[in-house]
């Protein structure tokens, strides 16, 4: 019996966490094309290998966008829509407000209907700094807990570096300030 349950699930994968929307799928590396696109010569290696899905991860606003028009394409992909922390800083630059911003991604998720399948990449990364301030990142963390609450989607977290904050231990941490919302 162990055999044949083990042969059931052979070559039974899920990438859950495929950053497609990289112009290096499409031959552009810094900016500069250096080969034309192999996107679906990647998606047929993928299959050949036995993936079966791919979700796609937007990490921004037209990653999301994006992401969306190329599910369309297999009904094997779907996507997921948030802000990663290193990109949270959009939520103040990107449109007229953060709220524009939550709802061009509420737009995103009510266009794709079931293609998305969870809320983010989002959470925190103290690492990366450079990108965006740790402030930043943790005063936007919490829109995706009211973006999780209203789709009843599950969230894609990222925590790097920063275990503490992540888990609301500072006060004014994103868990905090999602809790007392």
């Amino acid at each position: 019996m162990a055999a044949a349950a083990s042969t059931a699930f052979k070559n039974r994968y899920i990438d859950i966490g495929a950053n497609l929307t990289d112009e290096r799928f499409l031959g552009v590396y810094h900016g500069r094309r250096k080969h034309e696109s192999d996107f679906d010569e990647v998606l047929g290696r993928s299959w050949d290998a036995g993936l079966e899905r791919i979700i796609v991860t937007a990490g921004c606003l037209e990653e999301a966008k994006a992401a969306a028009k190329l599910v369309k394409a297999d009904e094997r992909l779907s996507f997921t829509v948030g802000v990663h922390p290193t990109r949270a800083g959009e939520f103040d630059t990107v449109l007229e407000s953060p709220e524009a911003y939550m709802d061009a991604l509420r737009e995103v998720i009510s266009g794709a209907g079931k293609a998305v399948r969870a809320i983010g990449e989002c959470g925190l990364d103290a690492d990366r700094t450079r990108f965006c301030s740790l402030e930043t990142q943790i005063k936007h963390f919490p829109r995706h807990f009211e973006l999780a609450e209203e789709t009843g989607l599950p969230l894609f977290l990222h925590s790097r570096a920063c275990h503490g904050p992540f888990l609301g231990e500072k006060a004014g941490s994103a868990r905090g300030r999602a809790q007392r919302s």
